[in-house]
């Protein structure tokens, strides 16, 4: 069997790219345990029940829909997996505060004060073969992370001029707990390696279709960029979105140039 850790981790992915559908069946084939065991296991290793850390996903993914999505409320509650805009709102009130209605209301005042922005280019790319490593918590305090992973990276040759470095994150600060953010470090995979630590594994990026935006200054600044791409571009334009995960494209980094000069591709993935 494979290690805990890699396991847990294939049980979290399978989550992500399926959270409308998945089932605890589905789960159980991925992680290779009894039913009786995985509900322990899974708990014991991201801190919340099966039930509950998928409801907290969909919720605020729903929450995320809201910002972008012009259709009505109903569509994301059923998106989110509620049967009924009653049991949706009763829901999000209960995580969030306040009742769908009166959340989507207070961003129109919002939307004024977004920049304008546009993509650099629309493109098709390629799936892209990279190795990760996750962070769960904050993400002020992704350095440990990435020193990890470019360690692997420069021990292993992976730095030639097709590298770069990519990064996933999942949830947005201002709606997620700080201690439950996920975030994934990411570095080409130029070459095949058999890997042996337990923290970093293989994955793809999504290929296809992605409206490229880019960002110069800070990466404690992104969510700026994020606003306006999110709050001002997607919110007036007919583009729809596909449901997998945007990253971030890398151009250089902060031993290179100043602070204000980095350069970030973000890929936003489009129909």
């Amino acid at each position: 069997m494979e290690n805990y850790n890699e396991c847990m981790q294939k049980v979290l992915t399978a989550i992500e790219r399926d959270l409308e559908y998945v089932t605890i069946e589905d789960l159980i084939r991925v992680a290779g345990y009894s039913y009786y065991h995985f509900h322990r296991i899974f708990k014991a290793y991201t801190g919340e029940s099966l039930k509950k850390y998928i409801k907290r996903l969909q919720l605020e993914k729903a929450l995320q829909q809201m910002q972008i999505d012009k259709e009505n409320i109903t569509r994301i509650a059923m998106i989110a997996g509620y049967n009924t805009p009653s049991s949706f709102n009763k829901a999000f009130k209960e995580m969030f505060g306040v009742n769908p209605s009166e959340y989507k209301e207070s961003l129109m005042p919002k939307r004024k004060l977004y920049a304008d922005i546009e993509p650099i280019r629309i493109e098709r790319i390629e799936p892209l073969k990279v190795y990760t490593i996750r962070h769960v918590g904050e993400y002020e305090k992704l350095d440990e992370t990435w020193e990890k992973i470019m360690q692997f990276a420069g021990k292993n040759r992976l730095l030639n001029n097709d590298f770069y470095a990519y990064a996933i994150a999942y949830d947005n600060p201002d709606i997620s707990n700080n201690n439950r953010l996920r975030y994934d470090a990411c570095v080409s995979a130029t070459k095949e390696i058999k890997l042996k630590n337990q923290e970093i594994r293989a994955k793809v990026l999504d290929g296809g279709k992605y409206a490229v935006f880019l960002h110069k200054g800070k990466h404690s600044d992104l969510t700026h960029t994020y606003d306006a791409i999110f709050g001002n571009w997607l919110y007036k334009s007919s583009i729809s979105l596909r449901d997998i995960p945007l990253f971030q494209r890398f151009l250089n980094n902060k031993f290179e140039v100043a602070e204000g000069e980095l350069l970030t591709e973000i890929y936003v993935p489009v129909v």
